[in-house]
């Protein structure tokens, strides 16, 4: 059960690592105006079809970019849990 939901943390940190990277970067457009929206479109990883429209300002993209990142991070350095027993 753990293992699943590491999994599915693990391939949604990759579906929007890989969407956010895709995207050019919001840092110049936050310079010029932090609450200008901004639409994206995010497609699911291995699949052609499942494509979503994602709208946030220029300050809540680079927020959604630092709290993958963080996730990303806490997963590969989470240790497992003792299975020997």
């Amino acid at each position: 059960m753990i293992g699943r939901m590491i999994y599915g943390a693990v391939a949604l940190a990759l579906v929007t690592t890989t969407a956010v990277i895709a995207q050019p970067s919001a840092s110049d457009t936050a310079k010029s105006n932090p609450n200008k929206q901004i639409c994206r479109t995010i497609s699911d990883t291995g699949s052609r079809l499942g494509r979503y429209r994602a709208c946030h300002t220029a300050q809540e993209w680079i927020e959604l970019r630092r709290q993958t990142k963080q996730n990303i991070d806490h997963i590969q350095n989470a240790r497992p849990a003792n299975l020997s027993g």
